[in-house]
């Protein structure tokens, strides 16, 4: 009975100790980083701002997400208050940079913002203005 005593009171131990193996919280929202700019280059915005002239052509929302691999986001693109479009966008690691292009009309001026959405969800929103 001696020989088997300790090794009883191991595995009895063992299971007492809190394990250091977590499992990944799906309750935790993503860090989200966004900003928007005129393009990317070596998987870095370029040209951000907050204003952009008229006659832009094109605005470039950039984000940087961390703990959503293997989800999917959007970047829902608003003037004013009004959609004006809808970009489905994959999550193939973490941290993970994304992006999306909106080409603007040629009369653009106003109030801007991207959202990045994650089902339903506002997880950044950047606001920017056409002058």
């Amino acid at each position: 009975m001696r020989k088997f005593f300790p090794a009883l009171a191991l595995v009895s131990l063992a299971f007492a100790l809190p394990s250091r193996v977590q499992a990944q919280d799906s309750t935790k929202a993503p860090m989200v980083e966004a900003a928007v700019g005129t393009s990317v280059a070596e998987k870095a915005l370029a040209g951000a701002a907050e204003t952009f002239p008229n006659g832009t052509a094109s605005v470039v929302c950039f984000t940087k997400i961390t703990g959503a691999t293997g989800t999917e986001i959007e970047h829902v693109w608003y003037r004013g208050d009004t959609e004006s479009a809808r970009v489905k966008l994959a999550i193939k690691g973490s941290p993970f940079r994304t992006w999306s292009t909106k080409k603007l009309p040629a009369e653009a001026r106003g109030d801007w913002r991207c959202d990045v959405v994650q089902a339903g969800t506002a997880l950044a929103s950047v606001k920017f203005k056409v002058e």
